[in-house]
């Protein structure tokens, strides 16, 4: 693909677009007016997120010396289905929406409120902790009576693990949710716990969903009983329908734009997630690049005309659907609680940058002399055997997307042992995980990303030359760059950002 050329429903709006031959110009002063809006869209999201981080971090370390990690660790559910419990009771206890900070006894109660949320967040990752071998997932399956039943009736047995994340996101989001729809129970402390709690779970949420799309979590093995299907789809029913509104998705969305957009367009230009046309290393295309997915995640507005375009009939219905359920339950609390209602669309239009740090972690890094070949635009980050349950060896996820989960990593091996080395950047994530990455791309730190990569061709001590393929993968294919005055603003404002932005979370 020509460096000077691309189409993409996203960056029709944001960057010179190619067509009969012509390049046209959006107006600079709505591009400008674009970008500001939706930097301070993901400012807000990165800055909040930060901020949620730390006091729940700093409560969980002062917890930690009434609570220690050993007492936790023996009955993790336990805790946090009564840390859950604490924090929805505590969010009921000041008498305004707003607690009133001239009272000492209202502080005191918010700052109980924080502690709680840090036990929360202990138990909640203690209780969905992964062994980082196969075999020490299976074992952690057989100690536990839930997960050990789900084995026994799933036709992927280890599929038994995504247990503890359904059932963990279950507790945190079904008494917040209750609380925040309800009139006489929304408030300041509410609010603050909903979106904290929702943070919380959205990576191993993510994890999970991703999977299902693709080979669904609750098939039955086969011979399974009548009884047992029924159940098996029942809970399959739940997940995809209730659960995805308690943890604020859409239904089918996802399935819909990952399987029949994103795996089909690979990240070209018609990918309405595609990388291509933004500079990985600025601040303000990550939020143009946000903003158009929080648009899409709430009007579907991008996947509905790409599926149209492609007439692809059934996916258009599946995606229709799911909006009208997520828009239908959107407004009927509306009826009742309009806060709460402008609330749960914030929470999903919020989602944009989510969906952003993902995309441009996974596929943040392309190759412009072939941006279309997997190797040349997806990044495999190395830790646990098994790849983050799947997650973190994308390049064998999109080279192989039907294949289970569990078979990447002997995919991996594979093209890693031969003599010639894996073909695609592999990050060491035990060492600079994926929010690290996009820390360094925002401050332009191409040697720190070298000095944790590896890439076929490229010898392990040269790091220079490995930095500098780096820094040219992260530039915009087909779009023309910044200069002048803004682009050191934006400089500016991606180093902030790299500082604001958590770089892993661990409490």
């Amino acid at each position: 693909m020509a460096r000077d050329t691309h189409q993409s429903y996203a960056a029709d709006f944001a960057f010179p677009v190619q067509k009969s031959g012509e390049i046209e110009h959006p107006s600079s002063f709505l591009d400008g007016v674009l970008t500001a809006f939706a930097s301070v869209v993901s400012g807000y999201f990165i800055l909040a997120a930060g901020m949620l981080y730390w006091l729940v971090a700093g409560a969980g370390a002062l917890g930690a010396k009434i609570f220690p990690r050993s007492l936790i660790k023996k009955h993790p559910l336990a805790w946090l289905i009564a840390a859950t419990a604490l924090t929805a009771a505590l969010t009921q206890t000041v008498p305004g929406f707003f607690p009133d900070y001239s009272n000492p006894r209202e502080v005191g109660l918010e700052i109980s409120l924080w502690l709680s949320l840090g036990l929360a967040a202990r138990a909640y990752l203690l209780y969905t902790e992964c062994a980082d071998t196969f075999d020490g997932l299976n074992s952690s399956i057989a100690e536990r009576p839930l997960e050990r039943w789900f084995a026994s009736v799933l036709h992927h047995p280890v599929d038994a693990v995504f247990t503890r994340v359904w059932v963990a996101n279950s507790v945190l989001m079904a008494p917040m949710t209750v609380l925040l729809i309800l009139p006489d129970t929304i408030n300041y402390f509410v609010i603050v716990a909903y979106a904290t709690l929702l943070l919380l779970g959205q990576f191993p949420q993510e994890i999970v969903e991703h999977q299902n799309i693709h080979t669904r979590v609750f098939s039955p093995k086969v011979g399974s009983s009548p009884r047992i299907k029924m159940l098996l789809t029942a809970l399959q029913f739940y997940f995809e329908y209730v659960f995805a509104l308690l943890t604020s998705r859409v239904p089918g969305f996802y399935r819909v734009q990952h399987v029949y957009v994103h795996h089909a367009e690979d990240n070209g230009p018609l990918d309405t997630q595609s990388t291509l046309p933004y500079d990985r290393t600025s601040f303000f295309d990550f939020s143009r690049h946000a903003f158009w997915q929080g648009v899409d995640l709430v009007s579907g507005c991008l996947l509905i005309s790409y599926l149209s375009k492609k007439g692809k009939k059934r996916q258009l219905r599946e995606v229709i659907k799911g909006l009208a359920i997520w828009w239908t339950a959107v407004l009927v609390v509306a009826v009742f609680n309009p806060i709460a209602a402008v609330y749960l669309f914030l929470s999903r239009f919020l989602g944009g940058p989510f969906v952003t740090l993902i995309t441009f972690y996974q596929h943040g890094l392309v190759d412009p002399d072939d941006p279309h070949e997997v190797h040349g635009h997806t990044i495999d980050f190395v830790d646990a055997e098994h790849g983050n349950l799947g997650f973190d060896y994308h390049v064998e996820h999109h080279l192989k997307p039907a294949r289970h989960w569990s078979h990447y990593y002997q995919e991996y091996t594979r093209a890693a042992d031969k003599g010639d080395g894996h073909p695609a950047i592999v990050m060491q994530k035990d060492q600079f995980g994926p929010l690290a990455l996009m820390a360094a791309l925002w401050r332009k730190d191409y040697p720190a990303i070298a000095r944790h990569a590896r890439l076929r061709d490229i010898p392990q001590d040269d790091a220079a030359e490995l930095a500098r393929i780096v820094g040219e993968r992260a530039r915009p294919i087909g779009a023309e760059e910044p200069s002048g005055l803004l682009a050191k603003v934006d400089s500016v404002v991606s180093r902030v950002m790299a500082v604001a932005l958590p770089k892993s979370f661990a409490v």
